[in-house]
């Protein structure tokens, strides 16, 4: 048994990524007509760059049910449903190497505060919200393939892995409280796309990516937040702005 239609909980933050991302590509497109300079001619033959971004981001759990859930054990509750939250603005490195004339190889740590939600709705009507708090380093290492560039801009897809670990948070009173707990680190696959723009210094990068957890992120502590689940999975969508170095 499955909750959680994720994707149309992200709708409006994606509406809202992608209407930002367009007026971006509108404004700096609009700056294109009055400069028809070709900058940094020669940065993609370089095999190294380095750089770094800042990035927003929208996250929910993806929820299975156990078994235990349809039990009379679990009779008081209707219902557990992960909550969607906007995280504060995350900044990170880009260390980016090139493999070939249309395909990068690209580290991008961050360090992350995120605050995750999961309502419990009782039979009684009352509803219970189980915050975890986390401070993250994440390390993903991302292939990205570029199209052929014109004039200033270039469009690109990335892919990848991101490792994480958790090096802060409530976790030892969440214990002590009876609360839901995760592990302490997790592993996702990333996806997305993203538009160069070339300046005379510096590179401009906006990217949309997408993250899916492959691994369940539920810790091994039973107790009554916890029984009702049998697998809890991270999905994220979030906005970067990169800025790397153009010498």
């Amino acid at each position: 048994m499955q909750d959680t239609h994720i994707w149309d909980k992200f709708g409006v933050f994606g509406k809202k990524v992608a209407l930002l991302l367009l007026l971006l590509i509108c404004s700096l497109q609009a700056f294109s007509q009055r400069d028809r300079s070709i900058n940094l001619p020669n940065y993609d033959e370089k095999w190294l760059h380095y750089g770094f971004y800042l990035g927003i981001e929208s996250f929910q759990y993806r929820l299975k049910y156990s078994e235990l859930f349809v039990t009379p054990e679990m009779d008081s509750v209707i219902s557990i449903n992960p909550d969607v939250t906007y995280g504060p603005v995350n900044i990170g490195f880009v260390v980016n190497l090139r493999l070939a004339q249309f395909l990068n190889l690209r580290l991008v740590p961050k360090f992350g505060i995120n605050e995750r939600k999961i309502v419990y709705t009782y039979s009684s009507g009352n509803q219970e919200t189980q915050i975890i708090e986390t401070v993250t380093m994440s390390f993903p290492l991302l292939l990205k393939y570029k199209s052929v560039r014109r004039g200033n801009y270039r469009m690109y897809l990335v892919g990848g892995i991101n490792p994480s670990v958790r090096v802060g948070g409530k976790k030892d009173l969440s214990k002590e409280d009876d609360r839901l707990s995760i592990k302490d680190s997790d592993l996702a696959i990333e996806f997305g796309f993203g538009l160069d723009v070339y300046y005379p210094f510096f590179k401009f990068s906006p990217e949309i990516r997408f993250s899916r957890g492959i691994v369940n992120n539920l810790a091994s502590e039973t107790n009554f937040y916890s029984k009702g689940i049998d697998r809890l999975t991270t999905n994220s969508i979030s906005l970067y702005l990169y800025f790397e170095g153009g010498r």
